[in-house]
């Protein structure tokens, strides 16, 4: 699978297209689910649903090129959304965390919604 990652306005250095880690989540949901306990020993459940804003993508590289983590860390620094495109669609996202350790990178995406 390949993850692409790119800037929502025109910018010649704002991409970076690569394969994550076969460990990465990307492919955790939650419903908008809640639950309350009643004075029988029951509970009372509402269920609001699935909506791509409540995803969380967690996205590991093991090995990234330092080209690659450059533009990653230019448009974590420049771009409060970024467009990330993957096989479940094309998404508005928020770069939420950054990191590079031990020559793995870990990045944490935040869905705002899907754009198609």
């Amino acid at each position: 699978m390949i993850l692409s990652i790119t800037s929502q306005q025109f910018d010649l250095d704002g991409h970076a297209v690569f394969r994550p880690d076969p460990d990465s989540d990307l492919e955790s949901n939650v419903r908008r689910l809640s639950r309350v306990p009643t004075l029988d020993g029951g509970c009372s459940m509402i269920d609001q649903g699935f909506s791509h804003a409540d995803r969380t993508l967690r996205v590991r590289k093991n090995g990234i090129s330092q080209t690659i983590y450059d533009r990653l860390w230019y448009l974590f620094r420049t771009y409060s959304l970024v467009t990330v495109s993957f096989r479940d669609g094309v998404f508005s996202a928020a770069i939420q965390e950054l990191r590079l350790q031990d020559g793995e990178a870990q990045m944490t995406l935040l869905i705002k919604e899907k754009l198609s």
